[in-house]
């Protein structure tokens, strides 16, 4: 659901703007257009990680990091981008946000996704545990059950003790 949304805020901003969210040029119109898309997509979705918010507009998650960093800045000073995120979250909160559910269907489709991992994981982990415990090797201390018990009391009085207390320092 998430994609779809924000393949839809990437063709609201880029009617709006006349810019090509997903080109790999520097123009500030189409940087413009980036910001506003990541500003928009983090404000919906707030859970969405850097790389899936990166992902529909050919970025990596270090790109989405720098546009964090100065959309606050532009949004109080810089007209261009005051416009043009004004717009775009009227349409899209009115257009798409409002017609769907889509803040509570995306949380819980992100809590189940969460789920199935940590779910995963922790089968992997007992998998590991149980190889582990097979490689172990119980057998080698049998040998100390079949000691009676005074004899084993006397072996740790008479040598055990004074072995450890010979090497305390």
């Amino acid at each position: 659901m998430e994609k779809e949304i924000q393949e839809q805020i990437i063709d609201v901003i880029e009617r709006l703007h006349q810019a090509k969210i997903t080109t790999k040029n520097r123009k500030r119109s189409n940087v413009t257009a980036r910001a506003v898309y990541a500003k928009l997509c983090k404000d919906i979705f707030p859970y969405l990680t850097l790389s899936k918010i990166a992902e529909p507009i050919n970025r990596d998650h270090a790109t989405i990091i720098h546009i964090f960093k100065m959309i606050d800045n532009h949004l109080k000073n810089d007209n261009e981008y005051i416009n043009l995120y004004k717009k775009a979250s009227v349409i899209i909160n009115k257009d798409i946000v409002a017609t769907q559910n889509v803040k509570e269907i995306s949380y819980l489709e992100s809590l189940e996704e969460r789920i199935i991992k940590l779910s995963n994981a922790l089968i992997e982990k007992n998998k590991e545990i149980e190889h582990l415990k097979s490689l172990r090797t119980t057998d080698r201390y049998n040998k100390f059950d079949k000691i009676p018990d005074e004899l084993f009391e006397t072996f740790i009085e008479t040598r055990l003790e004074p072995f450890l207390k010979l090497h305390k320092n």
